[in-house]
């Protein structure tokens, strides 16, 4: 991805915007997400929420460019359209922190997208209303999934080492 294209600065912007005045651990698992969105973005079949002729384009400009190949092309409009592919398996993650910090970027991605008025809802309105199903149906599965989850059994159970077991009685 080149340095002046739109996409990299709409992106940095947004993640940067949300890590500030957050946790270490919080800012890293915002920049996992931001790592698997722009994997995403460079290598996921998007036939499905871009069209078939989008998604042809976008395969033969891949074969030019090995990143930022979505940004050649497309912009916030069609981020928004893929945004629901984004928070399916596989690229959604296994574990329910990654998960929830994925979904909710997501929500708030498109809300930053209309907010600073880089959608045109005249054309794709569809679009962002199928974005936000997405997300709330992420959010649902999200909670059948962790209230479905057992947990593990040496979670509850504390190490030997911590317990503290009296000692000899003088």
């Amino acid at each position: 991805m080149e340095l002046d294209e739109p996409g990299w600065h709409l992106l940095d912007d947004f993640f940067i915007a949300e890590a500030a005045d957050r946790a270490i651990p919080t800012v890293r698992r915002y920049v996992r997400v931001r790592g698997r969105l722009t994997y995403f973005l460079d290598t996921a079949e998007m036939g499905d929420w871009l069209g078939a002729q989008s998604a042809t384009l976008l395969s033969a400009e891949r074969e030019f460019h090995d990143r930022g190949a979505f940004w050649q092309l497309f912009g916030p409009n069609e981020l928004m359209c893929v945004i629901p592919g984004f928070l399916r398996p596989p690229w959604l993650p296994e574990g329910l922190g990654e998960s929830r910090t994925q979904i909710s970027l997501m929500s708030r991605l498109l809300s930053h997208l209309s907010r600073q008025q880089l959608l045109d809802l005249s054309v794709f309105r569809c679009a962002y209303w199928d974005a936000e199903a997405a997300i709330k149906q992420a959010r649902v599965d999200f909670a059948r999934r962790s209230a479905a989850r057992k947990p593990d059994d040496w979670a509850s159970e504390m190490p030997g080492r911590f317990r503290q077991e009296p000692g000899p009685q003088w």
